[in-house]
C-alpha cells in the first residue's frame, strides 16, 4: 500500500496531523487530505516536501 503520513511545519516544529492518507486535492486555497478509511482533514499551506520513499508529506501551514 502507498499510504502517507502528513505532517505540518509551524515555526520550525514538525507535527503530525494524519496518517494513512491516500489521496491530497488542492480545494482553492487548501489542501484536503482523505484517509484510508475515508477521513477528511483540511489544511491551509503549501508542500514543503514529498519523500516517497518514508511515505511522508510535509505542509506549511495552518490546520483548518
Amino acid at each position: 500500500m502507498c499510504e502517507a503520513t502528513v505532517f505540518l511545519v509551524k515555526d520550525d516544529q514538525e507535527e503530525e496531523i494524519m496518517r494513512d492518507v491516500v489521496l491530497v486535492q488542492p480545494e482553492e486555497d487548501k489542501l484536503l487530505l482523505v484517509g484510508l478509511l475515508g477521513e477528511q482533514k483540511l489544511v491551509k499551506g503549501t508542500i514543503k516536501r514529498i519523500d516517497f520513499i518514508k511515505h511522508t508529506l510535509v505542509l506549511e501551514g495552518t490546520k483548518v
